[in-house]
Formats: structure tokens, sequence, C-alpha cells
């Protein structure tokens, strides 16, 4: 190296860096389905994962920002139900419906789902997780005469209902319904909510 010249520091991540990303994510996913969204603490992550608490600050900002990074990596929700509100073709309601069930009874993404819904009961912080998770950030905005906004966080609402009923309190007749007859009845109302975005 010549007397003019001088190293460049190496651009990008450091080595080892995306490892310790993939560690606490990991280690989220085991500790949120675990213990539930509130009893789930940042330093029993990051010791699981071998790095310092101030990692998790850095790259996923909080508790929540994990979390729905956790759901956003680590599960196939946020691209099942966004693939299933793309696809514009007939029947895409029923779709969405299937996708959104198939995560409630995913062991999963269906553990992670159930955790955080019971831990909402008890938590402050948690209703904010949970819509930001499941609305895709509709949900944490104010009425909106938007038809696209409008309809989404209807189709939010309603499937969010029936997920509660049929996987938490399970009440007998939302557990006893056959999937074929619930989809079958949640696809045309999941249509109409979607569809006043086309008028």
């Amino acid at each position: 190296m010549g007397v003019n010249e001088t190293r460049r520091a190496p651009r990008g991540r450091r080595p080892g860096e995306e490892t310790s990303r993939e560690a606490i994510l990991d280690a989220a996913l085991t500790h949120f389905a675990r213990h539930g969204f509130e009893r789930a603490t940042v330093r029993a992550i990051a010791a699981d994962a071998g790095v310092d608490p101030g990692m998790i600050r850095h790259w996923f900002g909080n508790k929540e920002g994990l979390f729905a990074r956790t759901i956003a990596d680590r599960t196939p929700l946020v691209s099942q139900v966004q693939a299933a509100l793309m696809d514009s073709a007939p029947g895409r309601g029923r779709r969405l419906a299937s996708a959104y069930l198939d995560l409630w009874e995913d062991p999963e993404s269906g553990a992670l789902l159930m955790a955080l819904v019971r831990s909402s009961v008890q938590g402050a912080a948690v209703p904010a997780a949970l819509r930001r998770v499941m609305g895709g950030g509709v949900m944490d905005r104010t009425y909106s005469d938007s038809p696209d906004e409008a309809g989404i966080a209807l189709v939010g609402s309603h499937m969010l209902g029936v997920a509660l009923a049929r996987y938490v309190v399970q009440l007998p007749f939302m557990v006893s319904m056959p999937r074929e007859v619930l989809l079958d009845s949640l696809g045309p109302v999941l249509d109409a909510y979607l569809g006043s975005a086309a008028r």
C-alpha cells in the first residue's frame, strides 16, 4: 500500500452481524410463542441469542418492533395475507379467508398469534402490536373515507373476530363448523368489503 493510500473500511454489515440478527429472530420466535408478548423480555431473548440487549434496540427499536419483524420474517403471515389481497381475481375473499385461517392453524404462527391475543388482555402495549401485525398499519389509522383503507380495515376486523371466536374463545358453533362451510360463508362477505375499492 502506498504512502498516500488509505485503507477503506469495509462497507455493509460487519461479519457476524447477519448471523446475530438471525439468532435474535430465532430466539424471539421461541420466547414469544412460549411466554406471550407481555412476559417475553428483550433481555431474555438477547441472552438466548448470545447478544447484548442493545443490539435488539439497534435493529428492531423495541419489543413491539421485534415482534412485528419476527412475525414477518419467521412466519408466512404477512406474505400470505398480502398475496391474497393483491390477487384481484374472482374469489379473492375466499382465498384471503383461507390464507388467514391457515395462519391460525399453523403450529408456529398459530402459537404466536394465540400468545399475542391472550397477552392483549393483560398488557396495555399489546394491542398496538396486535394492530401492527394483523392490520399492516391500516388498523392504526383513524377513519378515512378511502375505499381501499376502509375495505381492508373491515376485512381485518371481521377476520380477527372470526379467529377469536374459533381459536381463542372456542365458541362451540364456530369450532364445529366445517372449514369449507366457513370459507363459503366468509368469501362473499370479504369480497363485499374489498369490492368497495372498485366502486
